[in-house]
């Protein structure tokens, strides 16, 4: 058991980087960035305690959900500018995905009937549960123009809209930034191991190599990589 704590320990410790790498990336406007790196950090603890080596694709790619994860909650969480009771921000997130289900189902918004019947619960509580949503956005008291040259828009405000491509832009920025200087067979190996997912022997056979050899060599590749993303 010390054994395998002291393993989290180390796992956890050289990738430090990873995880302040991704707090920086999430940070939110009205949190602390000290707060999101100490999540994050948490987080990869927490996935290094549970990480089993060969057993998957690598502790990086295990991680890295993990840890966004945890900042995604946290923010969640910690954005409501009026925070209801907990039973309504659940509610809130059954409605949500409900809502999206019913779209491709019926073409069109579902009514608040079509989201009671889906969900089995009161036409009150889901109306109560998308009245919460605006309790995550604030309204801002002064204009985004304080110059004076131009007369205020109480319509103009800041809000944050969840857009998922850019999250697939973040992740293949970052891959490719990792990836940036290895050789042709280093590149040939991440593929053949990840994006054609061949077992470590299977590698072996194909380079001529023994098994520990093709264990080494994703190491140190790996490793590599890690840096150039904590960098």
């Amino acid at each position: 058991m010390t054994e395998l704590l002291e393993e989290a320990g180390k796992l956890a410790s050289d990738h430090l980087g990873v995880a302040d790498a991704l707090a920086r990336r999430y940070r939110y406007p009205g949190h602390d960035p000290e707060d999101l790196r100490q999540v994050a950090r948490l987080a990869l603890v927490v996935a290094a305690r549970r990480y089993r080596e060969g057993l998957g694709q690598g502790f990086v790619p295990y991680a890295v959900p993990t840890i966004t994860g945890s900042i995604k909650r946290y923010i969640r969480d910690q954005s409501w500018v009026v925070r209801p009771p907990r039973s309504l921000q659940e509610l809130r997130l059954d409605v949500n995905a409900a809502r999206q289900r019913l779209v491709q189902e019926l073409g069109r918004e579902p009514s608040t009937a079509e989201l009671s019947s889906e969900l089995g619960v009161p036409e009150e509580s889901v109306a109560k549960a998308r009245v919460a949503e605006a309790a995550m956005v604030g309204v801002a008291i002064e204009p985004l123009d304080t110059s004076g040259d131009t007369p205020a828009d109480p319509s103009l405000r800041v809000v944050a809209e969840d857009e998922p491509g850019f999250e697939r832009v973040e992740r293949q920025q970052l891959l490719a930034s990792a990836m940036s200087g290895l050789s042709e067979e280093d590149r040939r190996l991440i593929k053949m191991r990840f994006v054609d997912e061949m077992s470590q022997s299977e590698i072996a056979e194909v380079l001529g190599v023994s098994q520990m050899q093709v264990s080494r060599l994703l190491k140190r590749v790996l490793d590599r990589m890690r840096r150039k993303i904590a960098a």
